[in-house]
């Protein structure tokens, strides 16, 4: 569907199993996951790893145009929606910190609108994607040595996210001293090391909400909390909301 110069799709896809693919086109495209429980994604940019991990609703990846964009899902289904962006309305630096595994709930908003012929959601969502993208803009990118050794340490850390992992484990498995690793995962993803693995194991925690029928006990030792207490307040403070309500506002809001 055309709204002004942008066009939108609402795409329902299922995979019975790993599957890959790619988008190079030439224009921008906005992917907004609203539903669906698609599991351990996997994408990649001209190379380099951007996320990985259990998609949620909400969560939105960008596919600047001329860029080899890449994903693989371990299967399930998908509810999304689409947006392609002419490169000329929305300029992507090439330093830019990618939008991956992203999530916003006043840009997601604003595809919504947009997905549902609200041309007047055209000129917010592009300035709020430029913005977005200007608040990452990193002054060089990673040498080609230290990208391999942050994307071997993402898969290292989605490996072991059941298990205590120290910013010194991380260190020595990247090769690096604490502070060098810190300084360079930071400006690759805008997080700590510490800080990245603690939202990981709140997206595998609230993919398990959606998607298991375990108890919030269960959850929190199969994410790496210590204790129930442990993943409520982290929960909490993050999401401002306990495991359970969340689990039951989803459901409320047709999100499992």
């Amino acid at each position: 569907m055309d709204v002004g110069r942008l066009k939108t799709a609402s795409i329902v896809d299922r995979i019975d199993g790993p599957s890959n693919w790619t988008i190079e086109c030439d224009v921008h495209v906005l992917t907004l996951h609203e539903a669906g429980s698609f599991h351990y994604l996997e994408t990649w940019l001209d190379g380099r790893r951007t996320s990985l991990g259990d998609p949620l609703p909400g969560e939105m990846w960008l596919a600047p145009a001329g860029r080899l964009f890449a994903a693989a899902a371990q299967g399930g289904a998908a509810r999304y929606l689409r947006v392609e962006i002419p490169p000329e309305l929305l300029a992507v630096a090439p330093y830019a910190r990618v939008i991956a595994a992203h999530e916003d709930a006043a840009l997601a908003a604003l595809v919504r609108a947009l997905a549902g012929s609200d041309d007047a959601a055209t000129g917010p969502l592009l300035a709020a994607i430029a913005e977005t993208l200007e608040g990452g803009v990193m002054r060089l990118p990673a040498a080609p040595d230290i990208g391999r050794r942050l994307d071997n340490l993402m898969s290292f850390i989605e490996a072991r996210i059941e298990t205590h992992l120290s910013v010194e484990e991380m260190a020595a498995e990247a090769g690096m001293s604490i502070n060098s690793l810190i300084v360079h995962f930071a400006r690759a993803t805008g997080r700590t090391p510490a800080q990245y693995l603690l939202n990981q194991r709140l997206r595998r925690a609230r993919w398990f909400l959606m998607n298991r029928p375990l108890t919030v006990a269960e959850i929190a030792f199969a994410t790496g909390f210590s204790s129930h207490a442990h993943l409520c307040a982290a929960f909490r403070n993050k999401l401002g909301i306990s495991p359970g309500a969340w689990r039951r506002e989803a459901t409320r809001e047709g999100l499992l």
